[in-house]
């Protein structure tokens, strides 16, 4: 893909079919290395998390971070979310998201239902699904619009959701010092985000 897409960006350009072609395949490119970066990094902060309940709290540990510490009198929401038991307190402002795959799963959510009603199933959080939809919407029109505005305004607004995106896996994995298979991995995301905006742009 690399070779490609040098190819492109370095050589004569004779048919707008092959700039296109190059760019959904970048376009592509894009899409498939969030999903996988997301997925993996996801994955690997949930393995080094354990989770303790004592007498009177529920307690998220993970090398690298400060404990977080929930009493049973602090929850205020306890719900279910995309594979995940959400538990939330109000003052002070704490989050705990336990995955179903951990052991002993059946029992914490028990436990903790008995201190907050456990609220119905979801699939996606408003929040989550505001972003996803905006990262859609903006990466569609980019991509499809041929007004040179609609297209700067769009792939401006898909790097700011790439940028969030990042934020939300930076903060998750960056106390650790042997993650540079995923920073590997995240930047060749942005670098195939950025010759798409270049490709694109220059196109007009």
């Amino acid at each position: 893909m690399v070779v490609a897409v040098l190819f492109v960006v370095l050589g004569e350009h004779k048919s707008s079919d092959a700039d296109m072609f190059a760019i959904t395949v970048l376009g592509v490119g894009v899409a498939a290395s969030i999903i996988l970066v997301c997925r993996e990094a996801l994955h690997y902060a949930f393995r080094q998390m354990v989770f303790v309940l004592t007498g009177k709290e529920i307690i998220r540990r993970r090398k690298g971070y400060s404990e977080v510490r929930i009493a049973f009198s602090e929850i205020e929401n306890l719900s279910e979310e995309l594979g995940y038991l959400i538990v939330e307190s109000d003052e002070p402002r704490k989050k705990i998201a336990i995955p179903y795959s951990v052991s002993g799963y059946e029992a914490i959510r028990t436990e903790l239902s008995k201190y907050c009603q456990l609220s119905a199933r979801v699939g996606l959080s408003l929040k989550g699904a505001a972003l996803l939809a905006t990262s859609l919407a903006s990466w569609t029109a980019f991509l499809r619009s041929t007004d040179a505005r609609v297209v700067i305004a769009a792939g401006g607004i898909a790097l700011i959701t790439l940028a969030f995106g990042s934020r939300h896996l930076w903060k998750l994995l960056r106390s650790d010092s042997n993650r540079s298979l995923f920073w590997v991995s995240l930047a060749f995301a942005w670098l195939i985000a950025f010759l798409l905006m270049y490709l694109r742009i220059t196109g007009f």
